[in-house]
C-alpha cells in the first residue's frame, strides 16, 4: 500500500505537498527519484513532492494500491491564506497580478521576468500581503548589485506604506551614510535581542550581498530568520552570486527564511553552473557544487579540468520550469518599439596610429595572450584605443566615436529627446562628461565611483528635471536596476562582453513607463576589434558568458579571430 498524505509543505516551496510512504519497492523508489523536485525526510521516512504533481504521480503509480489522506487543517489554512482582499497601493499590470498570485501560492521560487517588467513591485506587494497573511515582522532584501539598495528604498516608498532601512544606515542631520560592518552587526544584534533599534519600525530591511562576507553579520541574519523575526528573504540580481564556495557564497546560502524569492532577468540556461547557488539556496538542490558540476558539465582539456560542454540540460530545465515564473516584455506588455542603429566611424590618422601600436604589441606577445586565463582581458587597451586615445597617450587625444556621439546628442536634444550614454570605462565617461559640459549640456553621471546614496537622487533628477538632458554612466554601474524611461535615445560608445549585460543596459529606457519609441545607437569603429566583439555578442550571445569567465576551450582560435 502506498500512502499519500496531503499536508502543509515543508521543503517543496508550495502551500501544500504530497508526503508519500510505502514499503520498500525499487520501482516506486525510481518513480520518486524521477521527480524533478523531491525531498526525502529521513526522520519520518517520507518522500515530499509538490502538490501539483499529484496527477502525474497517480498515473506513474497506477499499478499500485494507493491511499490518499488529507490534512484538513493544512488545506483550510492554505485556502484561508489566499489574500483576495489585498489592496495594491499602486495599480499593477495584469502580469504583475499574475506574479503576485503565483508568489502567494509558492514559498520558495524564482521570479525570472525579463528586465523592465517590474519585479521589484511584485516582490513588495507579495511581502506586504505575506505580512498580513502570516504576521511577518520583517522582510530582508539582499541586493546582488551594491547600488540597488537605494533603488529599493525608493520603490518601497512608491509601492507601499511601509518603511525601508538599509542595514548599517546612519542618519546625522540631513546626511545619510552606510556605516561599517561593525555598525551593521550592532543594529542586527539589537534587533535580535529586543534592544531598541532603528530597524524596529521598518518592515523592509535591505543589504548588499558583500555584507555576507562578514560571518558575524551572516550569523545574525540567519538567527533572525530562524527565530521568525525575518519571515521573507528576497535576493535581487541573484545571478551575480556565482561562487558557492566563497565566503560570500557560503554566507548567502545560510540566510534562509519561511518565504524565499530569488530574482533575476537574465536567461539562466546560458550559464548552467550559475543555477547551482539559486537551486541550493531555494532548497531544490541537495548535492554539493562538485557533484552538480560533474553531473551537468562535460569535462575535457588538459587534466580533464576544463568544461568542454554541457549534458542533462533538459533535466535542469525541468527543475527550472517547476520553480520559476518568467515572462517576456513582448508577451505581456504593449511597449513601443526599439530601433537599433549601428553607426560605423573611421579613426583619425593619429588615432589609427595609437591603435596600431597597441595591436603590434599584442601580436608580439601573442603566445602569452593565448595562454592567459582570460584572453579578452588582455585586449582591453585595444578596445580603449577605439574609444579615446587619451587613455593611452598624453599627446594624442582623439576619438572618432566621441565626435560622432556629440553629433548624435546635439541632434537628439534639439528634438526634445533625452539621452543615455554607456561606456565600459570611467576614463571614457570622464572624457564624455568633459566634452558635454564644455558644450553647455546639463548632464549627470553614474559610475562605480558614485556613492550609493547619491544614485537614486541622480536618477530622480534625470527623470523629472527637463533641464537635465543627458546622463552618462559605466555599463557596470548604470546598466542594471535603474529606470531611465524619460530618455528615448541610448548611445553605446563601446559594449559589454555579453548580450545579457547589453540587453540589461538597453532596458534601462525600454521598460514600464516608456511611452515612446527608443532608438539605440551602437558606435563601432570600422576595421577594428569593435566589429569582432559585436559579432561575438550578437551571434554567440548564449555562450558569451563562458568567454568572460575564462571557460574558453580553443583560446587560440578566439584570439586569432579577434586579432585577424
Amino acid at each position: 500500500m502506498i500512502t499519500i498524505n496531503i499536508k502543509r509543505a515543508i521543503k517543496c516551496g508550495n502551500d501544500l505537498g504530497l508526503f508519500i510512504t510505502f514499503p520498500y519497492n525499487p520501482d516506486v523508489v525510481n518513480v520518486m527519484r524521477g521527480q524533478t523536485i523531491r525531498f526525502w525526510h529521513n526522520e519520518t521516512k517520507e518522500w515530499e513532492i509538490p502538490f501539483k504533481k499529484l496527477g502525474e504521480i497517480l498515473t506513474q503509480l497506477d499499478k499500485f494500491e494507493i491511499e490518499i489522506k488529507a490534512d484538513d487543517a493544512a488545506i483550510f489554512q492554505a485556502k484561508k491564506e489566499n489574500p483576495v482582499n489585498y489592496k495594491f497601493k499602486t495599480e499593477p499590470f495584469q502580469h504583475q497580478i499574475d506574479g503576485f498570485k503565483y508568489g502567494m501560492e509558492h514559498d520558495r521560487w524564482l521570479l525570472g521576468d525579463e528586465q523592465g517588467l517590474g519585479k521589484t513591485k511584485q516582490v513588495i506587494d507579495i511581502a506586504m500581503a505575506k505580512k498580513e497573511q502570516r504576521g511577518y515582522k520583517h522582510c530582508l532584501i539582499i541586493c546582488g548589485v551594491n547600488g540597488l539598495k537605494w533603488n529599493w528604498v525608493n520603490e518601497v516608498a512608491t509601492h507601499s506604506d511601509e518603511k525601508a532601512w538599509i542595514i548599517g544606515q546612519v542618519v546625522k542631520g540631513n546626511k545619510t551614510t552606510i556605516g561599517s560592518n561593525k555598525e551593521k552587526a550592532e543594529q542586527l544584534y539589537n534587533l535580535l535581542m529586543g534592544i531598541e533599534s532603528p530597524l524596529d519600525d521598518c518592515y523592509f530591511l535591505i543589504t548588499n550581498v558583500e555584507s555576507l562576507r562578514d560571518e558575524n553579520i551572516t550569523d545574525l541574519l540567519s538567527d533572525l530568520c530562524h527565530k521568525g523575526i525575518i519571515g521573507l528573504v528576497a535576493a535581487d540580481e541573484i545571478h551575480k552570486m556565482k561562487n558557492p564556495n566563497s565566503q560570500q557564497g557560503k554566507g548567502f546560502l545560510n540566510v534562509t527564511a519561511d518565504t524565499m524569492i530569488a530574482m533575476t532577468g537574465t536567461p539562466l540556461m546560458n550559464t548552467p553552473l550559475d543555477l547551482y547557488i539559486i537551486l541550493k539556496w531555494l532548497g531544490y538542490e541537495n548535492h554539493n557544487f562538485y557533484s552538480f558540476k560533474n553531473h551537468y558539465c562535460v569535462m575535457g582539456g588538459y587534466g580533464n579540468y576544463q568544461i568542454v560542454g554541457y549534458q542533462h540540460l533538459e533535466k535542469l530545465q525541468e527543475v527550472l520550469n517547476d520553480i520559476m515564473l518568467r515572462r517576456l516584455k513582448d508577451d505581456v506588455l504593449d511597449l513601443p518599439e526599439k530601433t537599433f542603429i549601428n553607426e560605423y566611424v573611421e579613426m583619425t590618422p593619429k588615432q589609427n596610429q595609437i591603435y596600431k601600436e597597441v595591436y603590434n604589441n599584442l601580436m608580439a606577445n601573442l603566445d602569452k595572450i593565448e595562454e592567459s586565463n582570460n584572453p579578452l582581458a588582455e585586449m582591453i587597451r585595444l578596445r580603449q584605443a577605439t574609444g579615446y586615445t587619451g587613455i593611452l597617450s598624453s599627446e594624442i587625444q582623439e576619438s572618432a566615436k566621441l565626435d560622432r556621439m556629440m553629433e548624435l546628442v546635439e541632434d537628439s536634444t534639439q528634438n526634445g529627446k533625452k539621452v543615455v550614454i554607456f561606456s565600459n570605462w570611467t576614463q571614457i565617461t570622464d572624457e564624455i562628461m568633459k566634452r558635454l559640459c564644455g558644450a553647455n549640456y546639463k548632464v549627470s553621471a553614474i559610475t562605480g565611483e558614485t556613492k550609493d546614496e547619491d544614485r537614486q537622487k541622480i536618477v530622480d533628477d534625470f527623470q523629472n528635471n527637463p533641464k537635465t538632458q543627458v546622463i552618462v554612466g559605466t555599463t557596470g554601474a548604470m546598466g542594471t536596476g535603474l529606470t531611465l524611461s524619460s530618455a528615448t535615445v541610448e548611445i553605446f560608445v563601446d559594449h559589454p562582453w555579453t548580450m545579457g549585460a547589453y540587453n540589461q543596459a538597453v532596458d534601462r529606457c525600454h521598460r514600464i513607463g516608456q511611452t515612446k519609441n527608443v532608438t539605440v545607437y551602437n558606435l563601432l569603429t570600422k576595421n577594428t576589434i569593435d566589429e569582432k566583439i559585436w559579432a561575438i555578442i550578437q551571434k554567440k550571445g548564449a555562450m558569451s558568458d563562458k568567454l568572460v569567465d575564462g571557460k574558453i576551450i580553443d583560446k587560440k582560435a578566439l584570439v586569432d579571430y579577434l586579432l585577424s
